[in-house]
C-alpha cells in the first residue's frame, strides 16, 4: 500500500511540476482536468487535458526509487501513452460513463467535454414529523405555489412536502423560509389537532432535482413545465457518456439505456441478459413465510403492527431474509429493535456491514436506513442501539465514526442535516 501511495503521488507531482523537478518523471505540460485511478497491481492510469485533447497514460514499475539526491534522477517510470492499448493491446480506460447526476455539468467542464444537454437545479425540501393523520394513506395537494404538495406515512411519522426553489448549485440546505413553507401549507389543508411548528420537525430532507434542457438556452425555463425525463448522449471519439436527468422510478428504464450505448460503443457487458432487479421466485417467499411462521416470528413482540416482522423482511432483503431468519432462530434476541421508535432489529446489522457498504454513521442511519428521518437527533446520541450498530459496523474505527457525527467533527452533508 505505501508503494502504491508512493507511485500515485509522483505521478502526480509528475504532471504539476515543471521539468527538473526532483523526485518527478515528467509525463506532460500544462495539463488541466487531472484524474488519478490505480489498480490492485499498483499500475495507474493518469488522465487529463492537453494541447487539445484527453490524455490517458498507463504508469507502473519505478525503478531506482531512491531517497532524493543531487545529480541523481530519483525514480524512472515504464509508460504507456496510448492508455494501454500498446501494452495489453486493450484500452485500460475504454468509456468513460458520467453519472454524476447535479455534478454531471461540472466533470464534463472539468474533462473538457461540450455536450447538447445541461441541467438546471431545482431544491426540494421535505419535512419529516410525528404522525398526522391515523391512516396510512398518501394524501396529495397543491400547494400555494400551484405545485403537488404530499403527506406520505413514514412509520410513526410523517413526511410533508415539497418545495421547488430554483438554485445554481447541488449544495443546498434548508432555510427558514423552506420550513415556513412547508408548514404553512400543511396547516392551511389540513384540520390538526393544533398548527405544526418548528419544535415539531423531527428530520429534514433536502436536495435538488436535476433537470434538462439545451446547452444553449440561455432563457429561464419554467420551472412548474421541465419534465423529469432523462437523456443519455455520447461523444463517440472520447467514448464518454453523459446521463442528463432522470429520476428514481426510471432508474431500470435509464440502465437499459445506458447498458445499450456501452456495448454500441465496444464494451463487454458480463451477464447482461440477467435479470438482477424484482423479487426473487413466488416459491422461495412461500418458503421463507412459512418457516416464518414455524419459527413464530411474527408473534415476537413488535412497535411496527402495521408490517409483519416477516413481510418487512421479505420486503427489504428478499432471499437473505432466509439467512436472517436462521440467525434469530439461533439467538430470538437478534429480533429485538435496536432502536426504540425505529423497525430495524439487530439481526439486520450484519447484513448491512456486507451489503450496503457504509462509510460513516451517518451514512447508515440516513441513507441505508431511515433511523436518523424518525427519531431525533438527540435521541440517536444516547441510545444504547447506535452505539452497538457503530461497534458492529466499524470495528475499532468506532469512536472515531461516532465522534465524526456526534462529537465535534462535522455532523452531516450540506444537503442532509439532521435537526437536533
Amino acid at each position: 500500500m505505501r508503494v502504491r501511495h508512493f507511485v500515485l503521488l509522483l505521478i502526480l507531482s509528475a504532471v504539476l511540476v515543471p521539468a527538473g523537478a526532483n523526485a518527478s518523471t515528467l509525463i506532460d505540460r500544462n495539463a488541466t482536468g487531472i484524474t488519478l485511478k490505480v489498480n490492485a497491481s499498483g499500475q495507474a492510469l493518469l488522465s487529463y487535458n492537453a494541447r487539445g485533447k484527453r490524455w490517458n497514460v498507463l504508469a507502473w514499475d519505478a525503478v531506482n526509487a531512491i531517497p532524493p539526491t543531487p545529480g541523481k534522477r530519483q525514480v524512472d517510470f515504464k509508460l504507456d501513452y496510448s492508455g494501454g492499448w500498446g501494452t495489453y493491446k486493450k484500452d485500460v480506460w475504454k468509456t468513460l460513463v458520467n453519472t454524476c447526476g447535479p455534478w454531471a455539468d461540472a466533470v464534463n467542464a472539468r474533462d473538457g467535454m461540450r455536450t447538447r444537454h445541461r441541467h438546471v437545479l431545482s431544491k426540494g425540501v421535505h419535512l419529516i414529523v410525528e404522525r398526522i393523520t391515523p391512516n396510512p394513506r398518501v394524501l396529495t395537494f397543491f400547494a400555494d405555489d400551484g405545485r403537488l404538495f404530499f403527506v406520505i406515512p413514514m412509520g410513526p411519522r410523517t413526511c410533508i412536502g415539497t418545495t421547488d426553489t430554483p438554485v445554481s448549485a447541488p449544495e443546498v440546505g434548508v432555510t427558514p423560509e423552506d420550513r415556513r413553507f412547508v408548514l404553512d401549507n400543511i396547516n392551511r389543508r389540513l384540520r390538526l389537532a393544533r398548527p405544526l411548528e418548528e419544535r415539531d420537525v423531527v428530520a429534514e430532507r433536502c436536495g435538488v432535482r436535476p433537470l434538462v434542457v439545451a446547452a444553449g438556452s440561455d432563457e429561464t425555463p419554467d420551472w412548474m413545465q421541465l419534465s423529469r425525463k432523462h437523456a443519455i448522449e455520447t461523444d463517440e471519439a472520447a467514448r464518454h457518456v453523459t446521463v442528463f436527468g432522470g429520476k428514481l422510478t426510471d432508474c431500470l428504464n435509464v440502465g437499459e439505456e445506458l447498458c445499450a450505448e456501452a456495448i454500441r460503443l465496444g464494451v463487454a457487458l458480463p451477464f447482461a441478459d440477467r435479470r438482477w432487479w424484482g423479487e426473487p421466485p413466488d416459491a422461495l417467499g412461500e418458503r421463507f413465510f412459512h418457516e416464518a411462521r414455524l419459527a413464530g416470528l411474527d408473534a415476537l413482540p413488535w412497535p411496527a403492527p402495521a408490517e409483519p416482522r416477516s413481510a418487512r423482511l421479505w420486503r427489504r432483503y428478499g432471499v437473505a431474509a432466509l439467512e436472517l431468519l436462521e440467525t434469530v432462530r439461533r439467538d430470538p434476541r437478534q429480533a429485538e429493535v435496536i432502536v426504540p421508535g425505529t423497525d430495524f432489529m439487530r439481526c439486520e446489522l450484519e447484513a448491512v456491514s456486507r451489503r450496503e457498504m457504509v462509510v460513516k454513521l451517518e451514512d447508515f442511519l440516513r441513507r441505508r436506513t431511515a433511523i436518523a428521518q424518525v427519531v431525533r437527533a438527540d435521541e440517536l446520541r444516547h441510545a444504547p442501539g447506535v452505539r452497538e450498530a457503530c461497534e458492529a459496523l466499524f470495528g475499532d474505527e468506532a469512536d472515531g465514526r461516532w465522534s465524526e457525527l456526534f462529537g465535534g467533527a462535522p455532523r452531516a452533508s450540506p444537503t442532509e442535516r439532521m435537526v437536533p
